[in-house]
């Protein structure tokens, strides 16, 4: 098959677009014609040498295709079946694994970086990790997982947004960010969005957002008190790490919730502890999301009601640039790869 991989770490540059062996399949999997794979900052990360992955590698996290080969005692799919695919990767057998939650499995990886991912014309999974995908297209299908299972997870699941919540989402212009507004607006929150050029700001507002803040210009805590009539926001939506972990704590409204789900810019940063308790203020760590959270997105997608924003389509043989885009940040929403 094609496929492209790396052989070495690096930037965009280690990808190659070559010839790989096709996937042997194991008890209870099934290969899957990849038909469409969105492109992830985690795809960076390990292509770049933040993550270990076995050499030579492929990425890709978010999967949509048909399946076109099943393991013997496979039921809950046949050759033909249009799936997206769940991708967290876990042992099945850990207390999490058995009670819904296998975001936090204690073995817990990858698709596309703790094993091959759909960087390629075809993937091999577990089946019970297909999940149908009724009244979507593929490219709609793979551009839903990584960022509207993230923000489902993060704003319901854990924050339990509301009609009349203010939520301020960082970033509204990544692919993750995009997802978070519109989820928060399905709910009736409020939402205040930051990008980093007006450009994606205008974007931001034309896709739901209420309010703008161009967090490269303006003093975003001071402008979200502004704009809620000096209490804070009731949810702030930070996958950006670091650099803004200090101004979403001090953007939030006494009893808020700070959704804390990236490091892009860095795992480590100083907080205000008395802020925090004094508030009491509540860390809703968050890591991908469970195949529930992912159900309930494919279900609303297919009613209109989420919708990705594709902002473009690449042949497979041009990963590097879409990891090019990706890291100078000029997308607003998805990319994805066309094997």
């Amino acid at each position: 098959m094609k496929a492209v991989r790396f052989h070495r770490q690096g930037g965009p540059e280690v990808l190659v677009y070559e010839d790989a062996p096709n996937p042997q399949l194991g008890d209870g999997e099934a290969l899957v014609w990849v038909k469409a794979c969105g492109v992830n900052r985690v795809d960076i990360w390990a292509r770049n040498g933040r993550y270990k992955t076995h050499l030579p590698h492929i990425l890709g996290t978010d999967v949509a295709g048909e399946v076109i080969q099943v393991s013997q005692g496979v039921t809950n799919v046949t050759p033909g079946s249009q799936v997206v695919a769940y991708p967290v990767l876990r042992d099945r057998t850990c207390r999490y694994c058995k009670t819904g939650r296998p975001n936090r499995c204690e073995k817990i990886g990858l698709l596309g970086v703790a094993a091959d991912g759909g960087y390629a014309q075809y993937v091999k999974l577990h089946a019970e990790d297909l999940l149908p995908i009724r009244g979507l297209d593929f490219k709609t299908a793979a551009a839903l997982p990584v960022n509207f299972g993230t923000a489902w997870n993060g704003l319901v699941t854990r924050a339990r947004v509301k009609a009349g919540d203010s939520v301020l989402v960082w970033a509204a212009g990544s692919g993750l960010g995009y997802a978070a507004v519109q989820v928060a607006k399905l709910f009736g929150a409020k939402v205040i969005a930051t990008a980093g050029s007006d450009a994606k700001l205008e974007l931001a507002m034309s896709h739901g957002a209420d309010y703008a803040i161009n967090h490269s210009k303006e003093d975003v805590p001071e402008k979200v008190r502004a704009l809620t009539g000096g209490y804070g926001a009731d949810i702030v939506f930070d996958h950006v790490g670091a650099e803004t972990w200090q101004k979403s704590i001090m953007a939030l409204a006494k009893g808020g919730v700070l959704v804390s789900l990236g490091v892009t810019t860095g795992e480590e940063s100083g907080v205000n502890i008395g802020r925090v308790y004094r508030s009491e203020l509540t860390i809703a760590g968050t890591y991908a999301f469970t195949t529930d959270d992912l159900t309930k997105v494919l279900k609303l997608a297919s009613q209109r009601r989420l919708a990705p924003h594709i902002y473009k389509e690449l042949p497979l043989n041009s990963a590097g640039e879409a990891h090019r885009i990706l890291e100078a940040r000029e997308q607003f929403g998805k990319i994805l790869l066309i094997p």
